[in-house]
Formats: structure tokens, sequence, C-alpha cells
């Protein structure tokens, strides 16, 4: 039996954002950024009984992929009683297509290659290949036959487990150091300000947090009104799985306009889930209005926020 761990290589192929809940109320369906983990079990079905031959885990993300690569061989005696012995190379791409109440629908490619025979019968010219979706309920599995020996009248079948992450036991925060960027820009009519750009140090699990504080001069024929812009950031690294992280931008403040006459308060929030490849950068806009332009020197202000991580 081959140890229980073992590699799943992850495709990270999309980009997408984030929900905190994994289940949203009004479709049933899972975020795309909450991770799944998988099981896969590589069984050998004969007339002997049932053999687990390798067992494989990975924690994905929906619309990823994870590709299971396995060299097994088989043993047995024909129907002569002569040894036989085979050997195979397995691939197999599990990819997570959607999540809802009723289960995990999930894609599924293999690919069999038979390397070698010891004993009779010619290795086949091409591979075997099989390509198939799978719908399992929660706290189910799949067994799915990917290869059928006919010298040896034996199967190779793939056993199929999942769950949702926050269903397991939580583990320790991740140390992980992960380097983040915030940068806030000022969006005009005339294109982008940069205000900060900030470079933090977090490590998975944990937040970092930013703020940016500035007055800004308003016209007008009163010469102590004053514009005041309040931005805290928090960003907060959740999971790193592969290549790819899901991260956390929380937003709070406000914009105060300063006059001899009081203080008019204008509070901006926003909060955001991103999935994050090393290097690459994601954003959102906050936009603040005015409850009177004349009164207060300023109709709109919009913010753009890009953060960035790498890893």
């Amino acid at each position: 039996m081959q140890p229980r761990w073992n590699r799943l290589l992850l495709l990270l192929l999309t980009l997408t954002s984030l929900s905190k809940h994994p289940l949203k109320a009004e479709e049933g369906e899972v975020s795309p950024t909450v991770p799944l983990d998988l099981t896969v079990e590589i069984l050998r079905v004969g007339p002997g009984g049932t053999e687990t031959l390798a067992t494989d885990q990975a924690r994905v993300f929906l619309g990823k992929g994870a590709l299971l690569a396995r060299d097994v061989t088989l043993t047995g005696k024909s129907s002569l009683k002569q040894p036989l012995t085979e050997k195979l190379r397995l691939r197999a791409e599990l990819r997570p297509v959607g999540v809802t109440q009723a289960g995990l629908t999930l894609g599924l490619k293999s690919k069999v290659q038979v390397l070698a025979l010891g004993g009779s019968g010619q290795i086949p010219r091409g591979d075997i290949s099989r390509s198939l979706s799978l719908e399992i309920a929660p706290g189910a599995s799949e067994l799915v036959t990917i290869y059928e020996s006919p010298s040896l009248d034996t199967k190779v079948a793939l056993h199929v487990k999942w769950s949702l992450a926050e269903e397991q036991e939580v583990p320790g925060p991740d140390s992980t150091p992960v380097e983040l960027v915030a940068r806030v820009y000022e969006v005009g009519e005339s294109g982008e300000t940069l205000l900060a750009d900030n470079r933090l140090a977090a490590v998975v699990g944990h937040p970092a947090s930013t703020t940016v504080d500035r007055l800004v001069p308003l016209p007008g024929d009163e010469p102590k009104r004053v514009r005041q812009d309040r931005l805290e950031l928090t960003l907060t690294p959740r999971t790193l799985s592969g290549r790819t992280l899901s991260l956390s931008l929380e937003v709070s403040g406000e914009i105060v306009t300063l006059t001899a006459d009081g203080d008019l308060s204008h509070p901006l929030a926003h909060r955001g889930n991103y999935l994050l490849s090393s290097g690459v950068p994601a954003g959102a806009e906050v936009e603040v209005r005015s409850d009177s332009g004349k009164k207060e020197g300023w109709i709109v202000v919009r913010f753009r926020i890009e953060i960035a991580a790498a890893f």
C-alpha cells in the first residue's frame, strides 16, 4: 500500500471572488472560492477482493482542477494459472464544477497507459480514456472504473469522496508569510491620482491593516471648508492552496466635510473576497456622495483600491 498523503498537482486556471459563507441563501450554491477537500482512492478489484493501491488527497477551489498521476502494478495469474504482471500509468483530472445542497458536480477525465506486460498478451496500442460527469451527494462517494484487465480479470477503480473544507477540523493558522500591497487611488475626471502605496507583511490566517488620512481644501467662499478623507484597509489572507491565495478585503471609514457651521460625515464601507495569483493585482471601487454639492463643495468621491500579494 502506498503512503496515504501524496501529491495531487493543482492546476490553477481561473480567478473569481470569495464569499465568507459557503452557501448562498438565495441560490443554495457554494462560492467558487470556498475550498473543497477531495480524497481519491485507487482500488484494485479482482477475484481475490478489493485492495487499496494508493490514496491521494487535495484541497482545491471550484472551477479549478487537480491532476492525479500514479504508476501502479497489477499481479495475478491467467486462466491457465500462469503468473502475469501489468504495469500501468494512471492520469486523472478532477475538476469540481459546482456545489449545491444536492451535492458536488465533478468532471472526471482519466487516461490509462499500459507500460509493460509480464507474461502472455499484447500491450494495447492506445491509451484507455474515459470522460464523465459525476454527481456526488454530501457525505456520499462514487466508484468509477477506469481500467479493466481481461487477462487478470481485474479492474482498477477510483473511489472519490469530497467535503467542504469548513466541515473538517480546522488546523492552526498557517505560518506561511505573505507580502501584501495595498494601493489607493482617487478617480477623477482627468484620471487617477495615487494617494497611498502600502506594503504589508502578513501570514495566512492573520489580518494586516493600513490607513489613509488626508485633508483636501474645498473651493467656495468659506475659507475654512475642508474635506477629510479617512480610510482603513484590512487584508486577511484566508487560505493558500497551490499558487492561489484567497484573501478578504474590508474597507471602512468616512468622508467628512469640515465647515464653520459643523461637520458633515458620510460613512463608507466595502467588503470583498478575492482569489489572487502571486503578483497579479485585483481591486474594487468605493464611491461616496455628498448631501449637497453647493453646501459641501463636492458631489462625489471615488476611490479605487488595488491589492496584490507575493507568496
